[in-house]
């Protein structure tokens, strides 16, 4: 059985992006190497259709970028093809390697991923998917990645009406940039 973790970028007053839709989070050469880990623990990836079709302009030409480093170069070589799964309320095509659309029953199809034999599938999600798959009960791990930055209002991580929770520590890993990341399970 696989384990469906929600990996995503928060800043210390709750926000995953301020009131325009917009972040800043520090990105450097230990960042990357940080996340090509990340993308090497794992054997899916999953998205909401907005998030999709903005990774989807930038991932399949990233690694031929003239400032690309070397680990961006990695990244965008398991972006390409690490099986992307595409939460959306609607119809949706993309051209995107090894993208594949989820719709309907979602909760159904995401317990159907994570029965499958293989690694860890990442939720890189936006607010609105993240906040439905917690009501649905099928995070097993949060990590947070807490940004050094009051955004003072704008997306909330987690809105007033989820389920309460509780959550125990399993990890916490400081980058010099400020940021830390949070790793959380479940208290069952």
């Amino acid at each position: 059985m696989r384990k469906l973790f929600l990996h995503i970028g928060v800043s210390i007053d709750g926000y995953i992006e301020d009131e325009e839709r917009q972040f800043d989070w520090p990105v450097d050469e230990e960042w990357e190497q940080y996340i090509c880990g990340v993308l090497r623990s794992i054997d899916g990836q999953m998205y909401g259709r907005v998030a999709h079709q903005s990774l989807a302009q930038y991932w399949p030409t990233a690694a031929h970028q003239p400032q690309a480093s070397e680990a961006l170069a990695e990244m965008a070589r398991m972006m390409e093809t690490s099986p992307k799964y595409v939460v959306t309320r609607g119809s949706y095509h993309t051209e995107w390697s090894n993208s594949h659309v989820i719709s309907g029953d979602v909760a159904s199809e995401i317990r159907r991923l994570k029965n499958q034999p293989g690694k860890a599938i990442a939720l890189f999600a936006g607010a609105n998917l993240a906040q439905s798959v917690i009501e649905m009960g099928l995070i097993d791990e949060y990590r947070l990645v807490l940004n050094p930055i009051v955004l003072g209002g704008g997306t909330p991580l987690f809105r007033p009406g989820l389920p309460r929770q509780k959550l125990s520590l399993l990890n916490s890993r400081p980058f010099g940039s400020g940021l830390v990341v949070l790793t959380y399970a479940p208290v069952t």
